[in-house]
């Protein structure tokens, strides 16, 4: 079965590629006035893979199944524009209510009580600082494939061209190259299963999927996107502890905080006390302690949290100083700028001018806030020579998304509740192991004081971060197999070009977090795999066209 595309994961990222590949093909071939009978020889095959078919179209990070209860950590200010006017419509913010009454557990519900009136309100600013749960991406992706398929299926009827769209369910494990500049993809079993689709029009615009046949390791493709998300955490348990089901890996990818409270849930009928170990004190964390905190304290249940990394360096809280002046730069101002030629200057820069911020009794979010709105990063890093746009890519990029990077003020709010009621415990130490003996999750870990101790758990969560690239071996087969193909990396990602082609890989492209350098802009993330996204298929929608054309 050879594909002219194929979307590796069915998330906002690989949905994003579909849509504008095939609209952007279909543009060209109305535009160009192609005979009718060049169509009738013509057919485009396009390919989405995904492992769980619930993560389409919103992936793990957006997806209903995976992100029920978590948040954006941006306010809606910073998000995509077209999403925006999406949540504008009355209709999607009653979406939004029913969800959170049915779906948003004790978090949704606080947050209804405090946002409503804001949300329906006239002044479409106020919603400028509204924090949205994330799951909404999802529904304004399922329209909007929705709308594609059904656009797919009125222009193949007036042209007689044959676009198909095949969504396939498998584990893939390795992509190879093969004759004539294509290349094969390898599932786990050696099958994936295609999926049938139908399209409910009764209540929201709904794709629901169902098995229908399997097909054996012969899949090609002439060109594919990856967006499998962020990279997968280190894999620190024995093999016993693996196999564990109250030891989770990979938090967001296992149902985050859902999957997280079922545990909890479960173990809650046989136990008294609960002791839970996170591995990490960011992100991953801090999502899951609104609702934890909500649920712990309305079921009166005995939970002991544990929560540990190196250093306890965590995220900021997106919270404006109540400072009534208007903030004004004190480093990055007109004079300064002028002397700020390199990576390093920027991130002191903006270092300096997040001190000063405190100094003037302003918060750190403020000056952040100011230097988002100005887009002082980018005026920057675009004139950078090349040699330091490298350095920023690969170094100073992460170090200034470490001091700036900011969380929806509800998880710190939580994370000091629990601290203050003795429930949450932070520990400066670095986790080494983790096993399973006699019904027990030992953690082993070593603390700054290079004390070697040692926690008996019932349930273990590793929300430490994605690895860099570089260092996935087997946590990732499809990621380490697209190593092996020859594909440039450095440890910040896969080195693409402009375009998002992997350097050292034809037509293989990377718009996400995976890739050196996916969002020089240091916009919100789901606005830069967004644009990426669109760009790619700007480019796939383009080639193939071309293709065709050739042909006569």
């Amino acid at each position: 079965m050879l594909f002219s595309h194929i979307c590796i994961g069915g998330g906002v990222t690989g949905i994003e590629t579909l849509i504008s590949s095939i609209n952007n093909l279909i543009i060209k071939l109305k535009s160009n006035n192609i005979k009718k009978k060049i169509y009738k020889r013509t057919k485009i095959l396009f390919g989405v893979i995904e492992k769980n078919p619930s993560n389409i179209p919103g992936g793990i990070a957006y997806g209903f199944e995976k992100s029920q209860y978590g948040y954006f950590n941006n306010p809606v200010r910073l998000s995509p524009i077209n999403f925006t006017k999406w949540i504008c419509n009355k209709k999607n913010k009653n979406l939004l209510v029913n969800y959170l009454n049915k779906h948003g557990g004790y978090t949704g519900s606080i947050w209804l009580k405090k946002n409503k009136k804001k949300l329906f309100s006239k002044n479409i600013k106020n919603l400028d600082e509204l924090y949205l749960p994330r799951v909404l991406v999802n529904f304004w992706m399922e329209q909007r494939l929705c709308s594609l398929m059904n656009d797919v299926k009125e222009f193949n009827k007036k042209s007689s061209i044959n676009i198909e769209i095949k969504f396939l369910k498998g584990e893939l494990i390795s992509i190879k190259k093969h004759e004539k500049n294509l290349y094969r993809l390898f599932f786990k079993n050696s099958s994936c299963q295609e999926l049938g689709f139908r399209i409910n029009k009764k209540k929201l615009k709904k794709i629901n999927f169902f098995n229908k046949k399997m097909i054996k390791n012969k899949i090609n493709t002439s060109s594919q996107s990856i967006g499998l998300g962020l990279a997968p955490p280190k894999q620190i348990a024995t093999k016993k502890a693996q196999k564990n089901n109250f030891y989770i890996w990979d938090f967001y990818d296992e149902g985050s905080t859902g999957y997280l409270i079922k545990k909890i849930t479960q173990l809650s009928k046989i136990k008294k006390k609960i002791k839970i170990y996170f591995i990490g004190y960011k992100a991953g964390l801090l999502e899951s302690l609104p609702e934890l905190y909500q649920y712990v304290l309305i079921k009166k249940l005995n939970v002991d949290l544990i929560c540990s990394s190196k250093d306890l360096q965590s995220i900021n809280s997106a919270t404006f100083s109540k400072n009534k002046e208007i903030f004004k730069p004190k480093i990055l101002k007109n004079n300064n700028l002028k002397k700020i030629d390199t990576a390093k200057q920027l991130y002191e820069s903006i270092s300096s001018e997040l001190k000063e911020s405190k100094k003037n009794n302003f918060n750190i979010y403020d000056a952040w806030t100011y230097i988002l709105t100005k887009n002082i990063i980018f005026k920057f890093f675009k004139n950078f020579n090349e040699d330091e746009k490298k350095k920023y890519n690969d170094y100073f990029h992460s170090k200034i998304r470490n001091i700036t990077r900011f969380t929806y003020p509800e998880t710190i709010f939580a994370r000091e509740m629990l601290i203050k009621n003795n429930i949450l415990h932070a520990k400066k130490e670095i986790v080494k192991k983790i096993d399973y003996i006699n019904k027990d999750l030992i953690v082993q870990s070593i603390s700054d004081q290079a004390t070697k101790k040692i926690y008996k758990c019932d349930i273990v969560v590793n929300v430490s971060g994605p690895l860099n690239v570089d260092s996935i071996k087997t946590e990732s087969l499809v990621i380490s197999s697209i190593k092996k193909l020859g594909a440039k990396i450095r440890s910040s990602g896969f080195i693409a070009n402009e375009n998002f082609e992997i350097q050292g890989l034809k037509n293989t492209y990377m718009p996400g977090t995976l890739a050196r350098g996916f969002n020089p802009e240091r916009k919100t993330i789901i606005n830069a795999i967004l644009k990426n996204s669109k760009k790619i298929g700007q480019i796939v929608g383009i080639r193939i066209f071309t293709q065709i054309k050739s042909l006569f």
